[in-house]
């Protein structure tokens, strides 16, 4: 397995390398979510780029930048056991000089979600990515359905910015007890992973609810609220319900496909979460 520190390099990696080239851009502190992304790049592309880089440009001045998991040594040795044929592992200043002052800002889809909390974010993770594209030049790339609205503005950056890439989506990895698979999991005891559960069961609830015809946008909020509010360490920055095209808020009734997402804290840990609630045409 091929390690890359330096921009310089990938360029020349990328020259030697013949037939499709697929990327899965991390952030280190490896699961199996990222190991189900690796293995479908694996599985579909003859050349697997992998890329380790915790990008301080997506993070905001009181979030976890500083004490984010890493675990190089044990990601490396899963990497080189999957078959990972090249990872790049660069330094902030690799990546950004010191004058750096051009960023990728997307301006609609990064409105909601994520973006009202986290108004920095989504500038951060188009930069890096269009610099990771630009450095490797994918002709796939690989991100997790877990982070859905990173997905949609990554589809709509490649269509946007003419990439000729093909985006290819996985889906969430659970462990047990349902609880979506997360480097930021690694900060929660056992204890605090099991009530975390609690997060795609309440998302499960509001499914069944929409089943069962209860399509008032404020209704679903009370029982998603009314079952998070049973495990006292968690607290709801959001439930959202949006349009699968332009990630705009539904309401205040469910008329149509939905992507159904929310952000909790446990203590002082933010996870986030969705499923896709596809409502069936009517005969």
């Amino acid at each position: 397995m091929k390690q890359i520190q330096n921009i310089s390099e990938c360029f020349f990696y990328r020259k030697n390398c013949s037939g499709s080239v697929g990327l899965v851009p991390t952030m280190g502190a490896l699961h199996k979510g990222h190991f189900a992304l690796i293995q479908k790049s694996l599985d579909v592309c003859n050349n697997t780029i992998v890329s380790i880089f915790v990008n301080p440009k997506q993070f905001g001045k009181n979030e976890d930048f500083d004490s984010y998991p890493k675990t190089i040594e044990q990601d490396l040795e899963q990497l080189r056991l999957l078959g990972v044929d090249c990872v790049f592992i660069p330094s902030a200043s690799e990546m950004y000089s010191n004058n750096h002052s051009l960023y990728v800002t997307e301006v609609l889809l990064s409105k909601w979600l994520e973006g009202k909390s986290r108004p920095h974010f989504f500038s951060g993770v188009a930069t890096v990515v269009v610099k990771l594209f630009n450095l490797f030049h994918p002709t796939h790339a690989f991100f997790g359905q877990k982070d859905a609205q990173q997905l949609f503005i990554i589809k709509k950056l490649i269509c946007d910015l003419n990439y000729n890439i093909e985006c290819v989506s996985v889906k969430t990895i659970r462990n047990d007890s349902g609880l979506a698979l997360s480097s930021r999991n690694k900060y929660l005891s056992e204890t605090d992973q099991q009530n975390a559960a609690a997060i795609y069961s309440g998302l499960l609830k509001v499914k069944e609810a929409l089943d069962l015809k209860e399509n008032n946008v404020k209704n679903l909020l009370k029982i998603f609220t009314a079952h998070i509010n049973q495990t006292k360490k968690l607290k709801i920055d959001y439930l959202a319900f949006s349009s699968l095209k332009t990630l705009n808020d539904v309401g205040p009734t469910i008329k149509e496909s939905v992507l159904i997402s929310t952000a909790v804290y446990i203590n002082s840990v933010r996870l986030i979460d969705n499923i896709i609630y596809t409502l069936e045409s009517p005969n």
